[in-house]
């Protein structure tokens, strides 16, 4: 609204440096002198001017109308800068349907953006009593056959906790797809209402995609191979896809109790060797084995080379291994998936037993009990304790495990354990 405003106030100014000529006044007077105009007939000459001089002024600035009618208002505070410059070239699907609830909370589905990695669904909830920030619901989109899941959204809301505007992104619907049901399930202690808002796609605003290319490159790391499998790279953002395992080797580990879980993985992506802000990401485990992808801001367009690289990667670990431990020695170390782990020492102190371990900061034992006597004994608790940077970067966490109990005869039953490990290896990605 404020370039609209802007454009009126530049448009005003050049219409006030037009000056009449000096002796109009003068032959307008003559002209009404010599012919009298009726009482009647001059009221319809107003209406016939005013409605000139608002015809000329909507005429003038029409295509400046038409332009921001194009345009997604008032999500600038959500929008990312790749969505931001698509709106600034009119690409969104403008969609202004609402449905209001009984508490009279409202959604209104203010326009989508649609390409081939996703459909962006923009919406405004608002809610008179202020308490918008309670009343996220549960959202889908309903196809002919199909059902699209929301993967992810981010919104704002005002001071006054009336309003917010939210911007979710759902899978793409099928290419056949014409006409969707945005679903509205809202339910809190006070209400449990589902309602719909209906609308077509404009198959014309749908964007495509600026590159599709199968990747099938694998990086070994200590456990597992990495396999990179696709790009998906559209005007909205740029998706990689991968897997850990299939389902043959996740139900082999399962079965053997060697279990692999990821944690983190860290990847980076380079077009023209300018590193792509990430979006986001995830890993899920299924009937598929254990997949994952990450998501980027879109490509440029004049791309020439394109790789990735795996800077890290974290994971839980089934263990299942037992250490005996004499309370006796200190600075006992072992390794567990070539992770040291150093006892420092063994203290007994009011019917407690205090462990005290050291490893890498990032290396978490998240599963152990302490066998006393060969009695199982939970962990009570950690005591955190002090880091130490090595030399060589790599800093170094002391820290007190705590069990009710003691014993003359112990061990440590580890069950799983969590760490983190630098690769920092690239690969290419073909771009033709």
């Amino acid at each position: 609204m404020n370039n609209i405003e802007k454009m009126l106030k530049n448009k005003k100014k050049e219409l006030d440096k037009i000056n009449a000529p000096d002796n109009l006044e003068y032959r307008l007077t003559k002209a009404l002198e010599d012919k009298q105009i009726p009482k009647r007939n001059k009221s319809k000459l107003i209406r016939i001017i005013a409605a000139s001089l608002v015809f000329l002024l909507i005429g003038y600035n029409f295509d400046a109308l038409a332009f921001y009618g194009k345009k997604i208002l008032g999500y600038d505070n959500v929008m990312n800068g790749a969505i931001k410059d698509l709106n600034e070239q009119g690409k969104g699907q403008i969609i202004n349907k609402s449905y209001t609830f009984e508490n009279d909370v409202s959604v209104k589905l203010d326009a989508i953006m649609i390409d081939d990695s996703q459909l962006l669904a923009f919406y405004t909830i608002k809610d008179p009593s202020g308490n918008a920030q309670d009343m996220i619901p549960q959202l889908s989109l309903k196809g002919l056959i199909n059902e699209y899941s929301p993967e992810g959204g981010q919104g704002k809301s005002n001071d006054e906790g009336t309003m917010i505007k939210y911007i979710q992104s759902f899978e793409t619907p099928y290419f056949f797809e014409r006409t969707l049901d945005f679903k509205i399930h809202l339910f809190n202690e006070n209400i449990n209402e589902e309602g719909e808002i209906s609308f077509k796609i404009d198959r014309d605003k749908a964007m495509g995609n600026t590159l599709k290319s199968s990747i099938n490159k694998t990086i070994k790391i200590d456990r597992e191979d990495i396999h990179f499998d696709s790009i998906l790279a559209s005007p909205t953002r740029t998706i990689i896809k991968g897997s850990i395992q299939n389902i043959f080797e996740l139900a082999k580990d399962t079965i053997s109790n060697e279990r692999l879980r990821p944690d983190r993985i860290e990847i980076k992506l380079y077009a023209n060797d300018e590193e792509l802000q990430s979006q986001g990401g995830g890993s899920s485990t299924d009937l598929k084995g254990i997949t994952f992808h990450k998501e980027y801001d879109p490509l440029p367009k004049d791309l020439k080379s394109l790789k990735l690289e795996l800077v890290s990667f974290s994971g839980d670990n089934d263990v299942n291994e037992i250490i005996d431990i004499n309370k006796e020695i200190k600075n006992k170390d072992f390794k567990i998936y070539n992770q040291n782990v150093l006892i420092n020492n063994i203290e007994e102190k009011k019917g407690k037993t205090l462990i005290t371990i050291t490893t890498e900061e990032d290396v978490v034992i998240s599963e152990l009990y302490l066998l006393a006597n060969e009695k199982k004994i939970e962990l009570n608790r950690t005591t955190d304790g002090k880091h130490k940077k090595l030399k060589d970067g790599k800093i170094l966490y002391t820290r007190t495990l705590e069990f009710e109990g003691v014993g003359e005869n112990y061990k440590l039953d580890i069950r799983r354990m969590t760490y983190s490990k630098e690769y920092n290896k690239v690969i290419d990605i073909p771009i033709d």
